[in-house]
This record gives structure tokens, sequence and C-alpha cells, in this order.
């Protein structure tokens, strides 16, 4: 029983976090809006909420289906949506991620930390992963290029365990 309790705790901080990055981003890009003197809609919340619940990298296509999914008897548009992550970006709400092959995937960026990219050129995974050391040497780098960093991506291109062991016979 305390097992489940701790568990039902942790559940509800998680969903609490969510809400909370849910209402910072429609802050966020409602600020955006009123600086532009752009309409803020309800389409364009409704892809913010959507945005917000997304773990990891995401293309056009994967949002469009999630909202379909989720809202049968929405009339969003896979145009609306194109048309509304430039003023995304520009929010500071994604960023373009990994670009693969001329398909741009974004992640979010709000309620996100700094992070790289492992990408394995087999089956297309993405690992993301956190490194010290790495952030450091990059940020020595642009102190003595005196460079201004908005953010960083790295990736690192190759072969997971799996995908390397795959095409060991294809090297022999």
């Amino acid at each position: 029983m305390h097992l489940s309790c701790n568990k039902g705790l942790w559940m509800n901080k998680l969903v609490k976090e969510k809400e909370s990055n849910i209402s910072e981003a429609i802050g966020v890009f409602r600020q955006y809006c009123s600086k532009k003197k752009m309409r803020y809609t309800r389409e364009r919340e409704l892809i913010i909420k959507e945005i917000c619940t997304v773990d990891g990298h995401f293309n056009v296509d994967h949002l469009f289906s999630r909202l379909r999914e989720k809202n049968p008897l929405s009339k969003i548009a896979k145009t609306s949506i194109y048309r509304s992550v430039p003023y995304f970006l520009d929010a500071g709400l994604l960023r373009e991620s990994i670009a693969d092959a001329g398909h741009v995937v974004y992640e979010r960026m709000l309620g996100r930390f700094d992070h790289d990219h492992l990408r394995c050129l087999g089956c297309g995974n993405i690992i993301e992963f956190c490194s010290k050391d790495l952030e450091y040497a990059q940020k020595k780098i642009c102190e003595k290029e005196k460079f201004k960093v908005l953010w960083r991506t790295n990736v690192i291109n190759g072969y997971c365990q799996t995908c390397f062991i795959k095409q060991e016979p294809e090297r022999s």
C-alpha cells in the first residue's frame, strides 16, 4: 500500500507539471500574439496543448494524427499546423531538432532540459542524453569565440547495438 500511495502522489505531481507547462505555454503564446498583433485562436491553443503532451521529437504529420485522434470533431487541418509552427518557433515554444533527408522534426522547449542526441542510421531511433562535460566544452568554445548561444543541438550519427550487429556480416 505504501508503494501505491507514493505512485499516486508521483502521478499527481506529473499531471500538475504537465498542466503547469500547458498554462505557461498558452501564456507565452498569448503574449506573443499580443506583441505581434495577431489573433489568438482556439485552433492554435489545441495545437499548443498537444505539443505540451508530446515527449520527445515529432513532425507535423505525427502531431496532426494525435490531434485528430484526441479531438475527432475538431476541424483542425494539417495546413493550420504548418502555418502555426513558425509562430511557435518564433515564440520559443518549439525548436527544430534533428532533420533527416528533408524531414524536420520538432521538440518543445518549455519544461525540457538541454540535451544532445544519438541517432541510429539503421532503425532511426533517437536517444537523448545529457553530458555536463560536453556542455562545459561547448560553453568554453563559445566564450573563446565570443559567440552568444541561444540553444544547442548535437547529433551523433551511428548505429545502435542491434543495428550494428545486424550489419556485421556485411562488413566482413
